[in-house]
């Protein structure tokens, strides 16, 4: 009987170090800066942060799931996600600033405006 509860326990304790393996979660935080507009005779700059995370996607980001998907087809780097070329946009410029930290890398690019910035990176920067 003793014998049988030690080894119950020892199995018991083997059991619960070993975790399956979970996919590494990877983590983005995404920034957006529009430039200067002059309004009057005061200029006003926005800016927008979110986190992005993926592997599962999960979070508050409203199109986490296509983001992710867009990242993972691209190898995990956002500097390498293709958009939509077929795409149109007006040739407003109001330019926009797309920053992401995480997976590895630093990406920054300046779009001449929020549609282009779509076309070219899909709803990763769609918050």
């Amino acid at each position: 009987m003793r014998t049988a509860l030690g080894l119950t326990a020892a199995t018991a304790l083997a059991l619960s170090l070993v975790s399956p393996a979970q996919a590494a979660t990877t983590t983005y935080q995404l920034s957006l800066y529009g430039a200067p507009e002059e309004r009057g005779e005061t200029s006003m700059s926005w800016s927008r942060a979110m986190m992005l995370e993926c592997g599962p996607a999960q979070g508050a980001h409203p199109h986490a799931e296509e983001a992710c998907e867009l990242i993972e087809a691209a190898g995990g780097r956002i500097s390498d996600v293709e958009g939509d070329e077929d795409g149109f946009c007006t040739t407003i410029h109001a330019p926009v600033t797309a920053v992401a930290v995480g997976g590895g890398e630093r990406y920054e690019e300046t779009f001449a405006n929020d549609c282009l910035m779509s076309l070219a990176k899909g709803p990763i920067f769609d918050f």
